[in-house]
């Protein structure tokens, strides 16, 4: 596969300029190009994600992502993004254990839900 690109121009504010490059040597990026080129693959994959996946933003408190970040480092999980899938994971599992037996039917995207008093029809 050759790989091609294409030269961009952006005009862009001295601040925003700054906060990239503190990005840049924070990860420890080759060029200023790099780091945007970074954010761009991670920009188009968050509003582009694949058919299958459903993407999903949490704002969590500095020290929770501390931990969650200290977590990943002691080997507890191979990313953050793995650790938070599997903590939403396991609490929708097992919140569904708590429910009574006929409320955990199976559903897909798209079907309606009766009241639970209802009358079946």
């Amino acid at each position: 596969m050759v790989d091609t690109s294409e030269r961009v121009t952006v005009r862009i504010p001295e601040e925003l300029l700054e906060k990239l490059k503190r990005i840049q040597e924070e990860r420890g990026s080759g060029t200023i190009s790099d780091t945007i080129r970074e954010g761009l693959e991670q920009y188009i994959e968050f509003h582009l994600p694949p058919t299958h996946i459903r993407k999903v933003v949490v704002e969590l408190s500095r020290r929770d992502n501390n931990r969650l970040e200290e977590f990943v480092r002691e080997g507890n999980s191979v990313s953050v993004d793995d650790a938070v899938r599997s903590a939403v994971r396991e609490y929708i599992r097992s919140r569904i254990d708590q429910l009574p037996p006929a409320s955990r039917l199976p559903r897909r995207e798209g079907d309606t839900v009766a009241p639970a008093e209802s009358p079946p029809p």
